[in-house]
């Protein structure tokens, strides 16, 4: 697991750590732990790893499923996919909010940026995000 390489074991706050332990500990308490399924790409390398060839990342997914069936998602990460599919089901907002996006983390003071709110920018820095998106780039230079 990427994840798991980079932040170690400790990081997943109970006595099975990785991507076994986000499966297992759920099923013991699901309100506690309900962020551990979530600390995953679900990119499948776990799966891909595993010796006895269990379908790690599915049974993540399924986590996930369950975990907001069940309304154990955090009321902050059940707005931000609410708004979050919304965006992304609609061209017109993806290109606008994308443009907004580039242009506030270049001009907007690093307080609005690194706040509580951010919990993600704690621990780590944006880059400097390019001038324009990949479908005006590739507009320009498709000819090339």
């Amino acid at each position: 697991c990427p994840i798991y390489r980079r932040s170690g074991g400790h990081s997943y706050g109970y006595t099975v750590p990785g991507p076994i332990g986000s499966i297992l500990t759920p099923g013991l308490d699901l309100k506690k732990y309900s962020g551990l399924p979530f600390a995953s790409t679900l990119c499948g390398s776990c799966s891909d790893v595993c010796p006895v060839k269990i379908n790690i990342h599915e049974q993540l997914y399924r986590w996930r499923q369950v975990i907001a069936e069940q309304g154990h998602l955090p009321a902050a990460k059940r707005q931000s996919m609410k708004w979050a599919g919304r965006v992304l089901s609609r061209p017109g907002w993806y290109n606008f909010f994308g443009k907004i996006g580039r242009w506030a983390i270049r001009r907007l003071p690093r307080p609005f940026l690194y706040n509580r709110f951010n919990e993600w920018g704690k621990d780590r820095e944006l880059p400097e995000p390019p001038r324009q998106s990949f479908k005006e780039w590739y507009r320009e230079n498709k000819r090339l």
